[in-house]
Parts: C-alpha cells; structure tokens; sequence
C-alpha cells in the first residue's frame, strides 16, 4: 500500500541554541532551531556539520544516519523511534522531514545524545546551550587501512572534511618513517594507532601539531616519495606509494612472474536479481553474459594452460565491488567483464569495447549509468558514492599502468571479434564502470552487441552466435598473450 507523506513548511519564528566544547573554548557556534507549536527543532545535517561527523541519506526509506565515534545514530522522518547502534529508543515527539532536511527535536535529541554517543554531554537551560562532552576534540582525520596492490601499496585515511592536498608535506626520515602533514588537520590519535596495516606499512601513528595533523607510516622498504590525493566529498585521503625500485636482476624475474598472463578472470555482468537490459523478446542480458563467459572459459581451458577464475558461474546476484576483489584476490592479470547493450534507438547495433576513464560523452554517461545502475540493488550503496568524476580520474590515475596495455587489450578484442560476428565495429571507448574501478590489471568491458535491437536481439538468443562471440574473445586474449608477454620481458632484459 503507498503511503502519501505532506511535507508541509515550518513556520514561527526562528532561533538558537549554542554549542559549547569545554576543551575548545575559541569554538563559537549555533545551531539554528526553528518551533513548531511549542517544541523546538534543529536541523540534523546542521549538526553533523558541527560535530563534524559523516552523515548520510537514504530518500528511498526516507532516513538519515549520523556517524558519531561512539556509534552510529538513525533517523526516520516523522517517527519519534531513533536507533543508535541497534538499540531503538523512543523521544516525546517525532522528528520532522520537509522533502529534503530532517529536523529533530532539540532537547530530547540532546538527552538521547548524552546517553549514548556523546556521553557527559548535556543541555544547559540558563546559558541556552548544549555543552559538549570533556573530551570531545571535532576530528577531522581517524584510522587508515593500508591495501597492498601489484603495483604498489594504498593506504586510505577516513577522514570528512575535504583538505587542499597541494599544501600536504611529504618527507622519509632516515630511520624509515613517512610522514605526512596535513595543514588544517585534527587526528584521531588513537584511531590512527589502530589503523589496518599490511604491505610495506609496519605501524603508523599520529600527532596532533598546532595548524597541522601529523600521520606516520614505518616502512619495511624504500620507496619514492608517494602522492596524496583527496577524495571528493571529503570521505577519504589516499596516500599512494609505488613499489620499491629493485636491482635489475630481481626486476626481471618480477616482471616476468607480472608478465605472465596465467590467469585470466571473467566476469559475466548482472545475474540472479539483476537482469541487466532485457530486450523486447525477453531475452535477458545476464543469460547472454552467463553462456558467452563459460564459452569462452571452456576455450582457455581446453587449449591453454591458463587458469581461468569466473566472478559468478551461476545465475548469482554479486555486487561490483565483490567482483574487483575476486579478481586481485585470485591474482588475476586480465579482467574481462561481459555485457550486453541496451539503448533507446532501436536501430542501433554492433559491438564495443570500454575502458575506465570519466565518461566523455552523452552516449558514453548513458551507458555507464545504465551498467552502474545495479548498485541500487546491492545492501549498501554508500560505498559507491565517492565515486564523482573527480574520484573516478584518481582512481584512474592510481592505476594508469594499465592504462596502455587495457587499450591494447581492448584494441584486438574489438579487431578479432569484427572477424567472427561480421556485425558493425562501433570501436573502443571510455567510461566510468564502477566494475572495473579497483581491478590492478589490464581490464576491459566489452558490450557483444544490442539486446535492444530486435535483429540483434535474435542473434544474441542464438548458440553459434554466443560461440562466434566466445571465438573472438579468445582469439583476442591469445594474441594479446602473445604480444605482450614477450615484448615486456624483452624490454626487461635490455
């Protein structure tokens, strides 16, 4: 049953309440509160702003959720429950939504705030104001997890302000400390100590300077100075360092064991509740990539010594971040996701193959919006949401070198599949799949043709034609093989 909600506007007069941090003394601010009848009410965003602490919106069920140190904090327009960390709690009157700002009730709020994630806070009625907990300290900069990758190691600072990385400084000291400083920053000491470690990071700690949060990493090897970057929206600071340099001997056997295309991992898009596009016949695209994938799979089996890893195997539902980490996990060195394309103009037909780079033109943000469109169905959805074109360059950058080899990848598998399919070649082009970000190797994704097209759509229903399809990819993979293999070793042993 739909249930019809009138966001109606506040109205009365406007006021205050100030907030008070005892150990911040040179701290000076209000939130505005607004009345409704006789109780008064604050914006929880305006809260979180001030408390600076993440927050987040979920439109579809009408929640906010506020991420305090101690917990998290859950809002529901109109309902006086709140849960915090799990357990419900009930306030005299319910919270207040008028379509995009959640308002709360101020006193009770309060009261619900110092018993829980802000203990010792309270409500002073004399002074109107809400005096913060003793050792409350605004952070701005918490713990780090530290990601080995091939091509070197990523360590990712939560933080939720966004910092002017040109200002960051960088230095290694003589006794193996990276040290990063963050004008404007106030860390979380004990967070950072606690951080997940791994890779060439030993331990890390922090200190508090006066205009700056000072972050150290021991390092178990040398490396080159790495590069910072903020992610937008203020949610993370990426630290990026490169592999050691080694002696040339020990270079070339890495790159060789690198070079080695022994595994190869193949990802059939959409699957289980997911069906991707479905064309006007019913055919759907997750039963196209499904047979097209083990098709191909079979061929590498059947003539190659490659390993060959399946991000699904089975009409399974999993989510894109999972596929990614299959795909490092397995120690894959070619990542192919498989998918079929669906676009309004039902004329259009032919395949494509796509890289991951900010989307460059209409056709280019439709079809990625399209493919991307699965995390709606995924648990937690707010994984993705620092992924803006701003993001989606860093993480580009942070694994260009695979840039060139995934264009050459991308290059044969468009030349070899013009050979089996004899269907239009619309080349190789870029765009910002969520499943490719995060895969260290040469990746593409590659649309077989128009399931959206009504000739197209009949061919894709077809077995020679999934096979012709299958044919092609593996061609492809065998040349790009051949290639590559032996021109980056050959480089190596100059």
């Amino acid at each position: 049953m739909a249930i019809a909600i009138l966001f109606l506007p506040i109205h009365l007069h406007g006021d205050e309440i100030r907030v008070i941090f005892p150990n911040q003394q040179y701290r000076r601010v209000a939130l505005r509160t607004f009345y409704m009848g006789n109780v008064e009410y604050l914006s929880g965003q305006e809260l979180a702003q001030v408390f600076s602490v993440n927050s987040y919106v979920n439109d579809d069920v009408n929640k906010l959720v506020l991420y305090f140190r101690e917990g998290e904090v859950k809002v529901t327009a109109f309902s006086s429950f709140i849960i915090v960390n799990d357990l419900a709690l009930q306030m005299p009157m319910p919270t207040y939504f008028d379509g995009s700002e959640y308002y709360l009730p101020a006193r009770a709020f309060f009261s619900v705030l110092g018993a829980t994630v802000l203990p010792g806070a309270r409500f002073d009625d004399v002074r109107r104001a809400f005096v913060g907990p003793d050792s409350y300290t605004a952070f701005n900069i918490f713990s780090a997890r530290v990601e080995s990758k091939q091509n070197g190691t990523l360590i990712r600072v939560r933080t939720n302000e966004e910092f002017d990385t040109r200002n960051v400084v960088r230095y290694i000291t003589d006794n193996g400390w990276l040290v990063v400083q963050v004008p404007g920053g106030i860390v979380d000491t004990l967070a950072v100590s606690r951080s997940s470690l791994g890779g060439i990071i030993r331990s890390s700690w922090g200190r508090q300077l006066e205009k700056s949060a000072e972050l150290r990493f021991k390092l178990t090897d040398r490396i080159s100075l790495p590069e910072v970057y903020q992610i937008a929206g203020g949610t993370e600071l990426h630290i990026t360092i490169r592999n050691p340099v080694r002696p040339k001997g020990d270079r070339t056997k890495e790159m060789r064991e690198q070079w080695y295309l022994d595994t190869i991992v193949i990802d059939p898009g959409h699957g289980g509740i997911d069906a991707g596009t479905v064309g006007r016949g019913g055919l759907m695209e997750k039963t196209v990539t499904l047979d097209v994938a083990l098709r191909l799979g079979r061929l590498l089996k059947r003539t190659t010594n490659m390993k060959v890893v399946y991000t699904r195997d089975e009409d399974v539902f999993i989510p894109l971040w999972q596929r990614t980490k299959i795909a490092n996990e397995t120690g894959g060195k070619l990542f192919i996701s498989i998918h079929v394309n669906g676009v309004k103009n039902r004329t259009a037909h032919g395949f494509e193959t796509w890289l991951l780079a900010p989307a460059n033109t209409e056709e280019a943000i439709e079809v990625a919006r399209l493919e991307n469109s699965v995390i709606a169905l995924e648990e937690s959805n707010h994984a993705y949401q620092e992924f803006s074109d701003e993001a989606l360059i860093l993480s580009t950058m942070a694994q260009s070198a695979w840039m060139k080899e995934s264009e050459a990848l991308a290059a044969i598998m468009q030349e070899q599949l013009s050979k089996q399919l004899g269907a239009p070649n619309r080349g190789v082009k870029q765009a910002g799949f969520l499943v490719l970000i995060g895969a260290t190797m040469p990746k593409v994704l590659v649309e077989t043709g128009f399931i959206s097209n009504r000739i197209e759509e009949k061919k894709l229903g077809q077995n020679e034609y999934r096979q012709n399809i299958a044919e092609g990819l593996y061609d492809a993979i065998l040349l790009f093989k051949q290639k590559y293999e032996g021109a980056m070793l050959a480089e190596q042993n100059q």
